[in-house]
């Protein structure tokens, strides 16, 4: 599945060095990448959801106080308002330019399935110009680990972020990927969706390549050293509208994406994080992915 990025891709990769010592990363879990069928859910979360809401009522009319919160299991996806700025800046994986200040935040990312709270914090930033989306992960991470370099490589067996981005149908989305090495990974994905919306089963083009997409990583702390401790990693991205064969959005156009990570640190169980809980199996549910509203100028 993996394919050559040829010369048009640039990226840059700055990290403090220490020893190197490369440790066997544990694998991930059956719910990767992979095509297949996914479970039943879904009528059953909103059955709980309304028992839920009764009970607490219940409690506030008899009790004569107010009740506990409520976790909801099964929550709308997320929305953000996307918006679209000016501002030089140079791809080096910094995010050090004013404009990144002005960026929409995306924080926290919990736990696909559970919504649980991570162990680390991750923080998006995101905005537009009229040629291109931009993309700036930070990811606090005590324990980096990767290994992988080249072009479309499993990068979900060790650490990676990812943004997978449906410009149009929820069936067909662009899967974009980079790990702490500066490795990318990028698919454009066909989703087979039942009559809830949720995946059958999926494919991929893995010979799309994003040409003219560039990014870069900062890594503070060192890569595959467990020995001592790390701070994090940040990625900047600069994505042409062209490699998602879109022109600028519209103002107060709507895309449905969504924010992953893979965490990974040792003598502790993965941790698969997204912005818009999928609640559903795996990462590639495209109807709960959240609504990227472009705000224009």
């Amino acid at each position: 599945m993996s394919h050559d990025p040829g010369s048009v891709h640039t990226a840059e990769f700055r990290f403090r060095p220490r020893a190197e010592v490369v440790k066997t990363v544990p694998q991930p879990h059956a719910l990767m990448k992979s095509s297949g069928s996914v479970g039943p859910l879904g009528s059953f979360d909103t059955l709980r959801a309304g028992l839920l809401g009764l009970a607490s009522v219940s409690m506030l009319l008899i009790g004569g106080c107010a009740a506990p919160p409520v976790h909801d299991p099964f929550p709308p996806p997320k929305t953000v308002q996307v918006p679209m700025l000016e501002g030089h800046i140079q791809i080096d994986g910094r995010l050090t330019e004013g404009v990144w200040s002005r960026a929409a935040r995306l924080t926290p990312f919990v736990q696909y399935d559970t919504q649980a709270p991570a162990r680390v914090r991750t923080d998006v930033r995101v905005w537009y110009d009229s040629a291109a989306l931009y993309l700036g992960w930070v990811c606090d991470d005590p324990d980096i680990q990767a290994t992988f370099k080249a072009r479309d490589s499993k990068f979900w067996e060790e650490e990676v972020v990812e943004f997978f981005v449906a410009p149009g149908p929820l069936e067909s989305y662009y899967e974009l990927q980079w790990n702490p090495l500066s490795g990318a990974f990028d698919a454009l994905i066909k989703n087979q969706l039942d009559q809830e919306g949720r995946s059958v089963k999926f494919d991929g083009d893995w010979s799309y390549t994003a040409s003219g997409m560039t990014w870069a990583v900062e890594v503070d702390g060192s890569v595959q050293d467990s020995k001592d401790r790390d701070v994090r990693w940040t990625v900047e991205v600069r994505i042409p509208f062209s490699d998602f064969k879109q022109g600028t959005p519209r103002p107060r156009e709507i895309w449905r994406g969504n924010f992953y990570r893979y965490n990974r640190d040792t003598g502790h169980e993965p941790e698969l994080l997204s912005w818009s809980p999928t609640i559903w199996p795996g990462f590639h549910q495209p109807k709960r992915f959240g609504y990227l509203e472009f705000k224009g100028k």
